[in-house]
Formats: C-alpha cells, sequence, structure tokens
C-alpha cells in the first residue's frame, strides 16, 4: 500500500507537530477547514433528499453516492493521519450520515475498539466532519482524551459527564480523526436545528469488517486505481 499512498500524494509531512503529538497522546486531531462553503452546501444539498424522517437520521453507503463526498475522505493530509495509527495497510470501511435532532442524541457508547491494542496497532479510526457548526449545545461529539492509552479507565455511567472530558466543537467544515479506541459519545442536542456530519470509519486490513470490499463499477471508475484500493 505505500505505492498506493504515494500515488494519492500522502506524506507524513503534510501533518503538523502538534497533531502528530495530539493523535498519540490525546487520540485525536482537528483539521480546520476542511471543507470549503460550496463543498458543504453541495454535501448537504445531496443528503436532503435522501434523508427523510424523524430522530437521529443516519445515511450509509454514501462513498456509493457521487463525487460531493469524495473530498470527505479522499484527502492526503488526512490519510496521513490515518496511516499514522494504523500504519499503511488500511482500508476506508464505510462512511456514514447522521443529523441528531433537537432532544436526540446522547448514545453512550466506548471506544468503536472495545480491545485496547497499543500505540502503532491501532485497528480503527473515524474521521467526523462537520456539515454545520459543532457546538455545546447541539450535540457535538465528546471525548476522554488519553483514554485509549489508560487501560484501567472506568467510563461515567449513563449520560453523566466526565470530569476529562472535551467536546468536538468548532466552525462547519471542522475535520476531527478519532482514534476509536478512544472513549467517545455523543450529546444531546439541545439547539433548534439538527447537527449534521458525515462519519467516515478507516481499518487496518488485518481486522475484520463486514463490509463489501468491492465498490460499485462506477465509484472505481470515478475514483481511480489508487483510491479503490483504498476500499
Amino acid at each position: 500500500m505505500y505505492e498506493v499512498l504515494d500515488e494519492l500524494g500522502v506524506r507524513a509531512d503534510l501533518l503538523a507537530p502538534q497533531q502528530l503529538s495530539e493523535l498519540d497522546e490525546l487520540g485525536y486531531c482537528r483539521f480546520d477547514n476542511f471543507l470549503a462553503p460550496a463543498q458543504i452546501s453541495a454535501a448537504l444539498g445531496a443528503i436532503e433528499p435522501l434523508a427523510p424522517g424523524t430522530g437521529t437520521l443516519r445515511l450509509t453507503d454514501l462513498l456509493e453516492t457521487g463525487p460531493v463526498f469524495d473530498p470527505l475522505w479522499l484527502r492526503p493530509n488526512l490519510l496521513a493521519a490515518v496511516r499514522h495509527l494504523l500504519g499503511p495497510e488500511f482500508r476506508i470501511s464505510a462512511m456514514t450520515y447522521r443529523a441528531g435532532r433537537p432532544e436526540h442524541g446522547g448514545q453512550v457508547r466506548p471506544g468503536d475498539a472495545a480491545d485496547r491494542v497499543g500505540p502503532v496497532r491501532w485497528r480503527v479510526c473515524t474521521a467526523i466532519v462537520a456539515l454545520v457548526d459543532f457546538t455545546p449545545e447541539n450535540g457535538a461529539t465528546r471525548v476522554v482524551p488519553g483514554s485509549h492509552l489508560d487501560y484501567g479507565f472506568v467510563p461515567p455511567p449513563a449520560h453523566e459527564d466526565h470530569p476529562d472530558q472535551a467536546l468536538l466543537v468548532g466552525q462547519a467544515g471542522t475535520a476531527w480523526l478519532v482514534n476509536s479506541h478512544l472513549w467517545h459519545s455523543n450529546t444531546v442536542n439541545r439547539s433548534s436545528s439538527a447537527r449534521h456530519a458525515v462519519f467516515t470509519g478507516f481499518g487496518r486490513r488485518c481486522g475484520t469488517s463486514g463490509f463489501d470490499p468491492r465498490p460499485a463499477d462506477a465509484a472505481i471508475e470515478r475514483l481511480g486505481s489508487a483510491a479503490y484500493l483504498l476500499m
């Protein structure tokens, strides 16, 4: 996979030293201005006709939807951060959209990977891209920095706060890469508007995924051979 990542322009020097230390020590890093306003509008416009209903809206298989979602994952700096966590042998496992409506959210969940395998051997991570401003009121994701390294970490019960938790807040277009072994959960949306976000999962190829490893022919043709090999 080294050649694939090289072809996609993935280099270690695309990440700032602070981002590297945050990935290692905190378990996540941030990308400001990850999406331009036009890209945000295009993504929301593509999602709107697909997402009727109430409660927390969820769409899967965005990888197959079309080029509008490609900039949310096919980015050299993001892929460099994924490689830093997982090593070069990784693949994208799924891209989903979630919108927590007012008074919904707050699901309690441990890290996506229950076992703590240790640095350089992490198995999964998730990119979170904010399509609207993430605020303390509208259900931003909460994390406990460093919990991926704490083998004795005890998560808070039910919906209670953890004294060391941090909220992932930022303007629309901000992205975070989160080590999925880090403890994290949603918070309740206390605002009057839905919180729109896209989540892209990455996993080491040695793991199991449960997803069809071959995307649709149209996606292969659109993305090219290097990006296809990451799928």
